[in-house]
């Protein structure tokens, strides 16, 4: 029997019902990248006195079950929805833009302790192309965290981590392949707007300036354990939390990279749209899209190094809440999907 190769690794997800969370669907699309599953189990092994100068307490006991999932991908405007459906805002569908391009906006619901989210099935296989060496089975998969890595001569990377219940067994969903409008998004084609308000973003273009940047995402869902008498010793329903955004840019120290820094001296907050292009989407004007849209306020002075000769500063920002905009976070993609699935 032929060991499990790593080219038929699959990771294959399905939307759930936003009103049935974790009941199990079959999956609908293969998601592209590295990709792992960790079947979380914590245990309980009594310690007390036994009578022996050895580890007592035997197998012990399970107290709690979940799975962790971690992906890394390019970033692209198809596979990112799967990760702002279950991170961001649920619910959300494409509106036809310039024929056959769907722009869809993931704006967070800010006022409410239960906002709309969704949530996945995750299936995972690791495989000799005959056998299934592993198959796990997850349900009520929702998006904890979320980054995107830029630097000038590289494609733009994503990577994802969620959690769901316990791992389940079954049979993988056969016969699916991935996004067939998938393009990974080059970091060079992103653009940088800085502003001074929310109705004024996408204004003002950094250009000739940001080397590189990241941007990362805490989305406040955490699974909600408590005693409720679940045989797999997993969660029924999530915790919501505070949705956050780290934003780091490393700009060269020019007149403007100056007075990025001014801007930090004098605490104010400022408004950045972070705006991945890639390829036509619809039929005249509409291209493939990722953007990011934030209110930031400066968390550390800013630091210098040097690349040769030049000057570069890095730039650490945190969202905050904008009282004018009433916002502080949103996220729009582009693409031709008119479904997730």
């Amino acid at each position: 029997m032929a060991a499990s190769l790593h080219p038929f690794n699959k990771l294959q997800m399905g939307m759930e019902v936003v009103s049935t969370k974790g009941t199990l669907v079959p999956a609908t699309r293969l998601i592209v990248g590295e990709h792992g599953m960790t079947e979380e189990q914590e245990f309980y092994r009594s310690a007390y006195p036994a009578g022996f100068r050895a580890n007592v307490g035997g197998a012990g006991v399970i107290i709690r079950k979940g799975v962790g999932i971690d992906i890394d991908t390019e970033l692209t405007a198809e596979e990112i929805l799967w990760f702002l459906e279950t991170g961001v805002k649920g619910s959300v569908t494409g509106v036809v833009t310039d024929t056959t391009a769907y722009t869809w906006t993931f704006t967070p619901e800010l006022t409410t302790g239960v906002p709309t989210i969704q949530s996945a099935t995750v299936e995972m296989v690791r495989a000799d192309g005959v056998t299934n060496h592993y198959y796990g089975e997850a349900g009520y998969a929702m998006t904890e965290s979320f980054k995107i890595d830029w630097a000038f001569n590289q494609v733009a990377k994503l990577s994802a981590r969620m959690f769901a219940r316990a791992r389940q067994t079954g049979t993988p969903t056969g016969g699916l392949v991935e996004y067939t409008t998938r393009e990974a998004l080059v970091s060079n084609l992103l653009a940088i707007y800085w502003d001074t308000t929310w109705a004024g973003l996408g204004g003002t273009p950094l250009t000739g300036l940001v080397r590189s940047g990241s941007f990362e995402c805490t989305t406040g869902y955490a699974p909600d354990y408590v005693l409720d008498g679940r045989t797999d010793a997993d969660f029924g329903l999530h915790k919501v939390g505070l949705i956050t955004g780290k934003l780091s840019l490393v700009i060269e120290f020019d007149a403007v990279g100056a007075a990025k820094f001014a801007l930090y001296r004098s605490n104010s907050l400022v408004y950045i749209r972070l705006k991945t292009t890639g390829s036509l989407a619809g039929a005249v004007s509409a291209v493939k899209t990722v953007q990011i849209d934030g209110a930031y306020r400066f968390v550390s002075p800013p630091s210098f190094s040097a690349d040769g000769e030049q000057v570069l500063v890095t730039m650490e920002l945190e969202s905050v809440y904008d009282t004018t905009g009433a916002k502080t976070l949103e996220f729009v993609a582009i693409n031709k999907l008119a479904t997730i699935a």
